[in-house]
C-alpha cells in the first residue's frame, strides 16, 4: 500500500507531495524533514530500497538530461 509520494530536489526543496493517508500537517512536516535528509545523505551507490520506521522506501535519484536536435 502506498502512504505517500514525495518528489524534491537534490537541495531537499520539495517539489511535489501526494498524501494517501491521512496525518496532521505537522506530522507530515516531520516525516518530510526526516525522509529528505536520510535519502540526501545516503551515497550514489546505495540501494534505492531503505526500510524507514514500519515503512519501506523505495527512491530513484535523476541526472540531468539534455537533449540536442541536431540537423
Amino acid at each position: 500500500m502506498i502512504h505517500f509520494i514525495l518528489l524534491f530536489s537534490r537541495q531537499g526543496k520539495l517539489r511535489l507531495q501526494k498524501w494517501y493517508t491521512t496525518l496532521p500537517d505537522k506530522e507530515r512536516k516531520k516525516i518530510i524533514r526526516e525522509i529528505v535528509q536520510m535519502i540526501l545523505s545516503r551515497g550514489q551507490r546505495t540501494s534505492s530500497f531503505v526500510d524507514w520506521k514500519d515503512l519501506k522506501l523505495v527512491y530513484k535519484r535523476y541526472m540531468l538530461a539534455y537533449i540536442f536536435a541536431v540537423r
